[in-house]
């Protein structure tokens, strides 16, 4: 099943299976949380370069893959409730966690609620994530009818088989075998609701990351932004790059530019999120 690493089934609290593979030995444990639409078997590079210094685990969230499909609580409080399920799973010394995209915000919101129960965690790296300091490519009124539309149209291209070739290509960058695996459990049609479920869910999500910023003011935190854009994007990656440089400085965290990569810095640079995670647990 997993490329990489060993896989296992955790149990939620409300008795769903949530597929992880978790590579390394120790103490330290790092989790790496996904983006929005995408099975976590894409860390595999990343994981493949933490393992050889901490215990570190992917997974699949819930309807991608292997993973109990749910469409129900799929806003930022289920999806953080999902993530400490994973991470109660493996007891550890210190706790690193990273998420890509939408998976940034996550563990922002993990990383806050462990803080008030008073076990924070070693570090938070935080790559090119869905920023609230640029809310408006999230929640103005053509973004919230272009995430509506895309919500509607993901189910029907799973159907037709159309999904995964659109996934392959997305994950060109991606090594075998963790581009074919990741495409699979990307595009079935479980994992197309999975993903219009939490599609419909990011603008209420950036509203609420800037009416009440988790407070991370106990724990060390990296921010990556791709620096690198094509003729296309090149307008909202700087918009991009620059919210992440105003989360930095709100979180006083280190602010790194990825600068040979894009929004996929896992893909692109896995060496650099690697080292960053690193780095957090020394």
């Amino acid at each position: 099943m997993a490329p990489v690493g060993t896989d296992r089934f955790v149990e939620t609290a409300d008795g769903r299976l949530l597929h992880t593979m978790r590579s390394g030995e120790g103490d330290d444990l790092v989790v790496l949380e996904a983006g929005l639409g995408i099975s976590g078997r894409y860390w595999g590079p990343v994981q493949e370069r933490i393992a050889g210094a901490a215990r570190v685990v992917a997974y699949e969230r819930a309807g991608y893959g292997t993973s109990t499909p749910c469409t129900l609580h799929r806003d930022l409080a289920g999806l953080t409730d999902d993530l400490r399920s994973v991470i109660e799973s493996e007891p550890h010394r210190r706790l690193v966690l990273v998420g890509h995209s939408w998976g940034g915000p996550i563990v922002r919101m993990l990383a806050a609620r462990l803080c008030a129960a008073g076990v924070p965690p070693a570090g938070v790296v935080l790559v090119d994530q869905s920023d609230e300091h640029a809310a408006d490519l999230y929640v103005s009124p053509m973004m919230r009818w272009a995430s509506a539309a895309q919500a509607r149209l993901l189910p029907p291209l799973a159907q037709m088989r159309m999904l995964a070739p659109l996934m392959r290509s997305t994950l060109a960058g991606l090594p075998e075998p963790w581009r074919a695996a990741t495409a699979v459990a990307s595009s079935t049609i479980a994992a197309a609701r999975a993903a219009a479920a939490e599609l419909r869910q990011v603008a209420g999500g950036v509203d609420q990351l800037q009416n009440a910023s988790p407070d991370l003011s106990e724990v060390p935190v990296t921010v990556l932004s791709g620096g690198r854009s094509t003729f296309a994007d090149r307008r909202m990656r700087a918009r991009l790059v620059a919210a992440h440089g105003a989360t930095a400085r709100a979180l006083d965290a280190r602010f790194v530019i990825a600068k040979y990569s894009g929004h996929l810095i896992p893909i692109t640079e896995p060496e650099l999120v690697a080292a960053e995670a690193v780095a957090l647990l020394h």
